[in-house]
């Protein structure tokens, strides 16, 4: 079984992601087209079939990042 929690963006990915979404509205495109393409350039995909990778486990609804890992 593969560990999808440690293959998570850490903290500064994640917070240079949000800046990626933020500068993509500033362009003209949506948050999400900026903030998947950063995740996407440093590895990450987005997985449906894997289950939520939220650090509530979605309690509180999605997080951007839920399930976004490195295969």
């Amino acid at each position: 079984m593969v560990n999808f929690v440690s293959q998570r963006p850490n903290h500064d990915q994640l917070r240079e992601a949000f800046q990626a979404g933020f500068d993509s509205i500033d362009d003209g495109d949506g948050f999400y087209f900026g903030f998947r393409s950063f995740l996407e350039k440093r590895g990450f995909e987005r997985r449906d079939d894997i289950p939520c990778t939220c650090t509530d486990n979605g309690d509180h609804g999605h997080q951007p990042e839920c399930r976004y890992v490195k295969t």
